[in-house]
């Protein structure tokens, strides 16, 4: 099923859904395990390490994470998500973003974080990641809250990216889908 054909569409800078406040989930039912498959399925398609239901158009508070970048055996699938806790320490690392045709730019995070999360069982849990893992943690726990990485940039930077974007996506025909 081609992107057009799906209701769950990757949303991009202009949209006005990656800028609003997610709503927490009370109950994970057929509308929530559909959503979870296409937010997969869209990751996978684009080489993404993780995605937050704001970038498919849904205001709810999920996101998952590759669990290529996570601890083993952790949970790649996080429900009302919250970082409870960041290192002092920072890794300055490249950033990118799906929403933002992966377009990256280097950007300071904490190198290790906490989340306290309900896993699609329902139990709540607290998970600890470094590096990569900490990174896209907190870069999707902030999509929950309309906040996208640029947001942290100089207005320079953010004008910069905002320019490459808009010109990329324009060559790229995405106006047109």
């Amino acid at each position: 099923m081609g992107e057009k054909d799906n209701k769950y569409r990757l949303r991009y800078l202009d949209d006005a859904v990656l800028r609003e406040t997610s709503a927490p989930v009370t109950a994970l039912g057929e509308a929530e395990a559909k959503l979870l498959k296409a937010m997969a399925e869209i990751t996978v398609a684009h080489r993404g390490v993780g995605l937050a239901a704001p970038q498919v158009g849904v205001l709810q508070r999920i996101i998952l994470v590759s669990p290529s970048i996570l601890p083993e055996g952790a949970d790649t699938v996080f429900i009302n998500p919250v970082v409870i806790w960041r290192s002092d320490d920072e890794e300055v690392e490249e950033e990118g973003c799906l929403s933002l045709l992966s377009i990256a730019s280097p950007l300071a995070r904490p190198a290790r974080v906490a989340v306290k999360y309900t896993d699609v069982q329902g139990r709540g849990q607290v998970l600890e990641a470094e590096g990569l893992g900490a990174r896209a943690l907190s870069h999707e726990v902030e999509h929950l809250d309309g906040i996208l990485y640029i947001d942290h940039l100089s207005r320079l930077k953010r004008k910069a990216i905002r320019d490459r974007f808009r010109k990329l996506y324009r060559e790229l025909g995405l106006e047109n889908r």
